[in-house]
């Protein structure tokens, strides 16, 4: 099943989660990795949401725009600071890249993904400060999605740039969350999720972020 399970999609472009945590920066390093080793996460997954196997795939030119698309499904959208709207599409997909995700179904629509692709471009820095609070707009030709984004704590992840959102679209009670990695500067890993608003979302998704790098990481 290919990768292009985002989570926006359920409700007509629901704003995909966010997340803030201090993104932490490193060289480019010689590490290898194994997107494969994704699906050793089915077994992570909370109780009462069903994953659905998952395999490496080969990302076709129809969905490379969708890659790191946080809110707009890969469609164009505006931030209401330029220099935040990075976090909104941190990083952007390449035909033929590899990719891989993990999709886990709850009640109700709410949905937990871990998704991996390989090679990304990452077209700006991760502002390790700022951008608290993120308002964003994503047109439409029968409705335009509006939303804010919150920055909330990130795992620290050696060798990677992290950071992390909650998301609320206007208009839905349940909120998102987003969780990223950035390795080498060409790996993205990232967790989205859609919950109910008494669900604890913390430890469960920033374990994740760091099971799955973990996890792909060759060893």
């Amino acid at each position: 099943m290919l990768r292009i399970v985002v989570i926006c999609s359920i409700l007509a472009l629901a704003g995909c989660a966010g997340s803030t945590s201090k993104p932490q920066q490193t060289p480019a390093s010689s590490e290898s990795y194994d997107l494969s080793k994704l699906s050793e996460l089915e077994d992570d997954m909370p109780p009462g949401f069903i994953p659905y196997p998952s395999e490496v795939e080969k990302l076709p030119a129809a969905y490379v725009p969708g890659v790191g698309a946080v809110v707009s499904q890969g469609k164009p959208f505006t931030a209401d600071s330029g220099q935040c709207q990075v976090l909104l599409k941190p990083v952007d997909g390449q035909v033929g890249a590899e990719t891989i995700g993990i999709r886990a179904d709850g009640q109700k629509g709410r949905m937990i993904t871990v998704g991996a692709d390989m090679p990304v471009a990452v077209p700006a820095e991760i502002p390790s400060t700022g951008c608290d609070r993120i308002a964003y707009t994503v047109p439409g030709d029968r409705h335009t999605s509006t939303g804010t984004a919150e920055r909330i704590a990130a795992p620290t992840i050696d060798g990677a740039t992290t950071f992390a959102l909650t998301i609320m679209m206007d208009g839905f009670a349940d909120p998102e969350y987003f969780y990223a990695a950035i390795l080498d500067d060409r790996i993205f890993v990232d967790v989205h999720a859609r919950l109910a608003p008494d669900f604890a979302a913390q430890p469960l998704l920033p374990d994740l972020l760091v099971k799955a790098v973990a996890a792909i990481r060759e060893r």
